[in-house]
């Protein structure tokens, strides 16, 4: 049985004994004309050999996935560090350690005791990482604390400390934290935490599926990321008791137990912008973004059926919308399950099995999951059943994705029904914790009861349905009635980058918790990165009661070039026989192929290919990409003028960039736009077009939203008025159809 348990997959984040969001600043970053703080070197340490080590480690899910080299240290307030000495008589003391070549260091505190309005903060050397306020909160019997990973090899750890209380701070600090790797150099290198760590077969948590929707979007509040023993990773959930009191229990699974007053929770990391099963990099919910917790008693815990439960010692912000999930610790089976994870320390994602559960003494069997997938750093987190109620945590398993679909393996999660009542006493069971009054219930409610409104309709931008090969295309919005009252009408508003704002007026009757789909008109998107909005407004004709959950979003990339040579360069990393990779055309043929690669080599591919949609996979046998972990493998994808189309190298199994080439976009188009003048431009509304080669160009004039305002045909010379649009800018498309040539133009109405 192989854990689901993997080691810290070093970033940046934020921990503390209570909430740590990094909302405000150190204390020395309004200050100026500093002293500067002298480096405390960290030694060097024989990384290759830890790498051997790691190439076997790694190997099973049964061993902590290592990040980082450990050194001991005793500093403190008094033996170390500057202080510098206020105007007003405060004082800040700050250290500094550098360390060569770390992608990130962390830190642990032996004595940790802050005074009220004392702060700690950690922060890279350029300020792009900060880590903080550590204040008295984060106090707590044992006087310790870990912290999260801060990226960057020069780090400052930052004591401010007030005049009144002067002298009564403690800050001992006695492990520094060298990361050598992050998961995010095997897979998908990224500024935030581990993002895209995990397989391409997971499912973002608002990925819509259906059944469980309403029980899904309530159930993730109550889920965290959890570091564990300073250095992994593991998943929980928040669980409520029949108090109904919010008591902050979280339950996870006995194998990540350590001292749980030196965890730190993670909740609420979620994408904006799910991606369902597929390579295409899922968001970040808001850079930097942070909603953190650390240290936690232990209550009960038991390895049969692999449970741990513990009670978080911070208080929990009321803004933060959290939720305690319900159970159901009845001895049958669920009838179907989802659960919701982190994997691979990846943000959050669901996982779905329609059954039947098969029944062992401590464990519900999953065989196969229907959705998704659980990986290492899932160990512990919860499963829910076709209620929305919790039936036990992740044990361990073989499920794992291969590209995006998954291996057809099983899983296994501890059975709630057996934690319950099977140990012989309150330390070795849930029943005396979750049913403090002994009710005897058999089921519980999540709690804190959702807030429920009359009129709340929930928009979300489910597919953009790109052809990439024509940058054309035709977004798809689904609408929910979250509201107790039937949903008729509502309108739609949406906008394609900063362009102007269009409307759909959408007619229906939903129910509570019934969705339509709707597909707004085709847009032509321009080439490059591209974002596509839609917000849910004037539902039944009247003001949302919620309007937390009406806006929508996707970002999405056109690639169309020139048709020209194109040219593939690709570095190996230190096992260059694991690399291969294929050109398919659109059709999904592969023209063009190769393997069979020398260690840290340079190859050099040219391809002279007709106008099409083409897309560049490359693979990697060994699921770590070709950077950066055992070498700086790399790959470029570029056109005979310079134009990059695609870099790359951190990936897992595999990476996919999409591309088209146009022959339209070549001379015949060139000699169009060259020959074309448009005038007066800006303009009050009327433009004329005047060709001087003797060509006869239709036109059609675009809103930025790709609506079609206009045509006409141009023999010489003519006009068009734009008099009745809005002041803003437009696009001015021209095709001559005897020579294919296309130009356009920007155009300016004020």
């Amino acid at each position: 049985m192989n854990f689901k348990f993997t080691l810290l997959l070093l970033v940046c984040a934020l921990s503390g004994f209570a909430q740590v969001t990094n909302e405000r600043s150190p204390q020395s970053f309004k200050l100026k004309n500093l002293a500067e703080v002298n480096p405390i070197s960290m030694p060097g340490f024989d990384l290759e050999a830890i790498k051997k080590e790691d190439a076997i480690n790694d190997i099973g899910k049964d061993k902590p996935w290592r990040f980082g080299y450990e050194f001991l240290v005793d500093h403190n307030l008094g033996n170390s560090g500057t202080w510098t000495t206020l105007d007003n008589g405060d004082r800040i003391w700050r250290i500094r350690y550098t360390s060569e070549g770390a992608k990130t260091l962390n830190f642990l505190f032996s004595d940790f005791y802050l005074p009220e309005g004392a702060t700690v903060y950690l922060y890279n050397n350029n300020h792009t990482d900060v880590l903080g306020a550590y204040d008295a909160r984060q106090n707590n019997p044992e006087r310790t604390l870990g912290t999260w990973l801060v990226q960057g090899c020069d780090i400052y750890i930052e004591y401010y400390e007030p005049a009144a209380v002067a002298g009564q701070g403690r800050l001992e600090i006695f492990k520094v934290v060298h990361g050598y790797r992050t998961q995010a150099d095997m897979i998908q290198k990224s500024p935030d935490d581990d993002l895209n760590a995990s397989g391409s077969c997971n499912y973002d948590v608002d990925c819509y599926i259906e059944d469980i929707e309403a029980y899904k979007e309530v159930n993730k509040k109550a889920v965290a990321l959890i570091v564990v023993n300073n250095s992994g990773f593991c998943t929980g959930s928040l669980v409520n008791n029949t108090a109904n009191d919010g008591t902050p229990y979280f339950l996870t699974a006995n194998h990540c137990y350590s001292n749980p007053s030196q965890w730190a929770f993670r909740f609420n990391w979620i994408s904006p912008n799910p991606v369902c099963a597929a390579t295409t990099p899922s968001t970040n919910n808001a850079p930097n973004y942070y909603q953190t917790l650390s240290g936690a008693m232990l209550r009960a815990r038991r390895e049969q059926s692999d449970f741990c439960l513990l009670e978080i010692t911070a208080d929990i912000p009321a803004e933060w919308d959290l939720v305690y999930a319900g159970w159901d610790r009845s001895t049958t089976a669920p009838e179907s399950v989802f659960g919701i994870h982190h994997p691979s320390g990846d943000i959050m994602k669901t996982c779905r099995d329609y059954g039947p559960l098969s029944t062992e003494t401590y464990m519900w069997r999953i065989d196969d999951w229907d959705l998704g997938v659980t990986e290492g750093g899932s160990s512990g987190s919860p499963l829910y059943d076709n209620y929305g109620r919790l039936r036990g945590q992740l044990f361990g398993g073989n499920a794992a994705c291969v590209g995006t679909t998954d291996n057809n393996q099983f899983d296994a999660y501890g059975r709630f029904d057996v934690s319950w009542d099977a140990g012989n006493n309150s330390s070795q069971r849930l029943k005396e914790w979750l049913d403090p009054n002994n009710t005897g219930q058999t089921t519980l409610d999540y709690y804190p009861p959702a807030v429920v409104y009359a009129v709340d309709a929930r928009g979300s931008l489910f597919n953009t349905g790109l052809d990439e090969c024509t940058g054309i295309f035709e977004p798809q919005v689904r609408i929910t009635n979250k509201g107790t009252v039937t949903l008729t009408s509502a309108t739609i508003s949406y906008q394609l980058n900063n362009g102007a704002t269009a409307t759909y007026n959408w007619t229906g009757s939903l129910a509570t918790g019934e969705s339509d789909e709707v597909t707004l008109p085709e847009f032509a998107a321009a080439n490059g990165d591209n974002t596509f909005s839609i917000t849910i407004t004037q539902p039944n004709g009247t003001t949302d009661e919620n309007p937390a959950d009406n806006t929508s979003s996707k970002q999405f990339e056109v690639n169309i070039y020139e048709t020209q040579t194109v040219t593939f360069t690709l570095v190996t990393d230190g096992y260059g026989y694991e690399t291969s990779w294929e050109l398919t055309n659109d059709a999904g043929t592969a023209i063009e192929s190769g393997d069979g690669y020398e260690s840290n080599g340079q190859y050099t591919e040219t391809f002279d290919l007709p106008e099409g949609c083409y897309t560049l996979t490359i693979f990697d046998e060994a699921e770590d990409g070709i950077c950066c972990l055992y070498g700086n493998g790399s790959y470029e994808l570029a056109l005979e003028d310079g134009t990059i189309i695609a870099t790359g190298g951190s990936f897992g199994a595999e990476e996919a960039v999409g591309f088209a080439l146009k022959d339209d976009l070549s001379t015949g188009s060139h000699t169009l736009q060259n020959a074309v003048t448009v005038y007066p431009n800006p303009s009050n509304g009327i433009y004329t077009i005047a060709v001087n080669n003797g060509m006869q160009p239709e036109y059609t004039v675009y809103s930025l939203l790709g609506q079609e305002l206009t045509t006409g045909k141009i023999n010489g010379n003519g006009s068009f008025n734009l008099g009745s649009a809005a002041n803003g800018v437009y696009l001015l498309k021209l095709q001559d159809k005897a020579t294919g040539a296309t130009a356009t133009f920007k155009l300016i109405k004020e």
